[in-house]
């Protein structure tokens, strides 16, 4: 077969092209960072790709999720902490006051005292963090606890809490509910008035008797404290593990689309190299078919 002038500037014209294609997308993956730029450029990897970062997307939902988790327990023990506070104090007047070396002046002092407490166990049950009623259970949207005048307290929360996913199949409790801190065991807000009522009367005997609900009432909210403690760990325990996936993912995607920057700018500079010689060939082979045209 005859190789004539114009076969060989074709050859030249398509291997120019080819190379002009491969620099332009060498130089995007430079400029990008990217080894895939498109899912054509390797179909099974873009897709692997792809599903590998719906995966790490849901994960940092778990984060955000656990996150929040984090925040709430920290306010359940911080408030959990204050409420033994309180009803430790309430102890102390339980003690005090059943003594025969009180009498109804200082009974009555110490009724007023049970009544700022009942007022800031109120308010600690009307925590919130933004719009969320921390102890309102499911109905955190509204003021869980009212206090009348005459120092009945009414829970309008619910006695179970929200839920939400930690992983694939996992849910947690997103809180407390008021129920179970207030009117678990016994009745905190309801002993509290029973005990104000027996100071404010100078009942000895009543106040003698709310001693138990009192220490019931205490042995409650360690309780409490308790699971708050394990609950935490158990969240930063979740968190953790959750950010070694996390990495894992972020690093498996990143050795699969990003590309090596020096290997592809090394790539680049042969590239350009040879276009530059094929552009020089090209050439040489125009002056010699002039020449032998001129000839």
């Amino acid at each position: 077969m005859r190789v004539t002038d114009k076969l060989r500037f074709d050859i030249f014209k398509n291997n120019l092209a080819a190379l002009k294609e491969q620099l332009d997308k060498t130089q995007n993956i430079i400029a990008s960072g990217k080894k895939i730029m498109a899912p054509s450029d390797d179909p099974v990897m873009a897709s692997r790709s792809v599903e590998l970062e719906a995966q790490k997307n849901q994960n940092d939902q778990f984060s955000r999720n656990l996150g929040q988790l984090k925040t709430l327990s920290s306010f359940y023990d911080t408030s959990l902490t204050k409420i033994e506070e309180l009803l430790t104090r309430v102890k102390e007047l339980t003690v005090s006051q059943s003594s025969d070396n009180m009498d109804a002046s200082t009974r009555l002092t110490a009724s007023e005292e049970v009544k700022g407490i009942i007022e800031q166990l109120v308010s600690i049950g009307n925590s919130k963090i933004g719009s969320t009623y921390i102890f309102g259970g499911q109905r955190a949207n509204s003021v869980p606890f009212a206090l009348d005048a005459d120092y009945n307290v009414t829970y309008s929360g619910t006695s179970d809490v929200s839920s939400v996913y930690v992983d694939n199949t996992t849910r947690e409790n997103a809180g407390i509910s008021g129920e179970r801190v207030f009117n678990a065991d016994t009745d905190i807000f309801s002993s509290l008035k029973t005990f104000k009522e027996a100071l404010e009367t100078n009942d000895r005997s009543g106040i003698q008797s709310a001693m138990d609900d009192i220490d019931e009432a205490l042995s409650a909210t360690e309780d409490n404290l308790a699971y708050v403690g394990t609950y935490m760990k158990r969240i930063e325990d979740l968190l953790a593990d959750n950010e070694v996936k996390s990495n894992n993912l972020t690093q498996t995607v990143s050795g699969m689309v990003e590309t090596d920057i020096t290997q592809a700018i090394a790539d680049f500079n042969t590239l350009t190299t040879t276009y530059q010689g094929l552009l020089y060939s090209m050439a040489r082979v125009q002056e010699l078919s002039i020449l032998n045209y001129l000839k």
